[in-house]
């Protein structure tokens, strides 16, 4: 073997590690690989772009499109997700090229992204992009995930996770999430195959809404509070709503029934659907003389009481946004445990003897001294995360049973109240980790205000998971954040949901 020819062996490993692999198992370790995986890496000779029809991709969707025509592997980090697909590196030019080819012929515009935001792009359906550019920063990388929307209401996001094939013969795959990280290549759609079975239990979603703009909840305050005014930090209605159910809808497609609760008129612009259910405060309060209630504390102690409610749901208030693809095992892990998402620092002390300002602190202070009571070596000093709260209906009911006291005197304060505990953003966390019914997890999150918002829209639009668009301290009456606000729910979440009436008159706000 000459110098030159070693040079250039050196510099193909260097600068295209997989095809220097693959001709070294092609041509050395062929011979003596099984007959099945011979083809599968035959065939990544013949075809690396797949064909594209319009009509197959309508009747099988687009992921069991390219599942079949590029030999993926399914649902690589929880058996469950349909739209996670595991493809061999080799094919990503082809795979790239294909999404140009597609989203070309049904006018779709694109976004590509890797999670935690190292790398972005986004183009409209009329934008040149550079397939090589996009190549070049995904190739290293170990999943990414594309998204693809048109007018026609056409919504598709896909996570595409990479493997590498080494001289022996096996799939390296590079995501630490994945299940399974080494298998023959020839094993592939063996092993990552939709698990049916793997989760039957069904997840629903709750929310609490309120429209602080409409007269009949008006009247309802004052005539309950006629010489109180109201805290537009906390009932202010922004639309959230609208762009916190896209978000569902397009990054946790697996959830089975949303249920609002609220003692508003549902907005004008959520049309009836089967997957969404209004729910009155009057069906799930216990009693007539809690009623009407402006206590967020005193509602959630009630969720648990929704008729048809599953016993795993998350939920969610109206400022909540996903911001990246979610699976079922971000809130209960595979034992069925709910996932808590536990602020890093403590917030409660039982020792301290100041007075305590903030409400939703007091609340925490009043469920830790009952947490005291029944795990006295048990300490609940973290607050939950400005994140979805996974709950268990079955945990609920127990803290009910325990703490009833507490539950009826929480439910009869109609605005919160030094007597309050916080059910779904303490108590209930901290209870299931003391029983084992929950464990601590962490996740990418942000709580966005007026003073991080433009990082949001820049550098760190697509960096994390979950989101919260906080209203406190004014910032319901800054402009400027509301505006800066819209803009993100646009750049991200344009797409409308199958419950919206898109014939409605949209905001001032939403309009590019």
């Amino acid at each position: 073997m000459t110098i030159f020819s070693i040079n250039k062996k050196i510099n193909k490993l260097i600068k295209n590690p997989n095809m220097f692999f693959y001709d070294y198992f092609r041509k050395r370790v062929f011979v003596k690989a099984p007959e099945s995986t011979q083809k599968v890496i035959e065939k990544t000779q013949i075809q690396t772009t797949p064909m594209l029809d319009i009509m197959e991709i309508h009747r099988l969707g687009l992921a069991e499109y390219i599942k079949k025509n590029l030999d993926t592997g399914v649902a690589p980090e929880d058996g469950f997700d349909n739209n996670g697909l595991l493809i061999w590196s080799g094919y990503l030019n082809g795979l790239i090229s294909f999404i140009a080819t597609l989203r070309n012929m049904m006018s779709m515009d694109v976004t590509i992204y890797t999670l935690g935001g190292g790398y972005s792009f986004q183009a409209s359906h009329s934008e040149e992009i550079d397939l090589k550019n996009i190549y070049n920063k995904l190739a290293n990388r170990p999943d990414f995930i594309i998204e693809l929307s048109n007018t026609l209401g056409q919504l598709h996001v896909l996570h595409f996770y990479l493997y590498d094939i080494n001289e022996d013969g096996l799939a390296i795959l590079r995501s630490s999430r994945a299940l399974i990280r080494k298998v023959y290549v020839n094993e592939i759609k063996s092993t990552f195959v939709l698990d049916e079975n793997f989760r039957s239990d069904k997840i629903d979603a709750v929310y609490t809404w309120v429209n602080q703009a409409e007269t009949k909840w008006q009247n309802l305050w004052n005539e309950t509070f006629a010489e109180l005014e109201f805290d537009p930090d906390r009932f202010t209605n922004n639309d959230e709503l609208k762009y916190s159910l896209r978000s569902l809808n397009k990054y946790a497609p697996w959830l089975n029934k949303i249920y609002i609760v609220s003692n508003c008129s549902k907005p004008e612009w959520l049309k009836n659907d089967d997957t969404i259910k209004w729910i009155d405060h009057s069906d799930i309060f216990p009693s007539t003389e809690m009623l009407p209630t402006f206590n967020s504390h005193a509602i959630e102690c009630c969720l648990h009481k929704i008729p048809g409610l599953s016993e795993k749901f998350i939920y969610l208030n109206d400022d909540f946004i996903l911001s990246q693809p979610c699976l079922p095992s971000d809130f209960f892990d595979e034992t069925g445990r709910s996932i808590s998402y536990f602020e890093s620092y403590g917030m409660v002390n039982t020792s301290s003897k100041k007075t305590i300002e903030k409400d939703y602190l007091l609340a925490a202070h009043n469920s830790n001294k009952l947490l005291k009571t029944t795990f006295p070596f048990y300490n609940a000093r973290n607050l939950h995360r400005h994140v979805p709260y996974a709950l268990k209906k079955s945990v609920l009911n127990d803290i009910e049973k325990k703490y009833s006291d507490h539950f009826l005197k929480t439910r009869h304060a109609k605005i919160r109240s030094e007597n309050d505990i916080n059910l779904t953003s303490f108590l209930y966390h901290h209870f299931a980790l003391a029983t084992g019914n929950s464990v601590k997890f962490d996740t990418s999150g942000m709580i966005v205000r007026p003073e991080n918002i433009k990082t949001l829209l820049s550098k760190d639009t697509f960096k994390y998971k979950m989101l919260c668009f906080n209203d406190g301290d004014g910032s319901s009456n800054n402009a400027d954040y509301k505006k800066l606000t819209i803009q993100f729910f646009n750049k991200r979440l344009k797409e409308p949901a199958p419950w919206e009436d898109t014939s409605y008159p949209r905001l001032e706000s939403e309009v590019e």
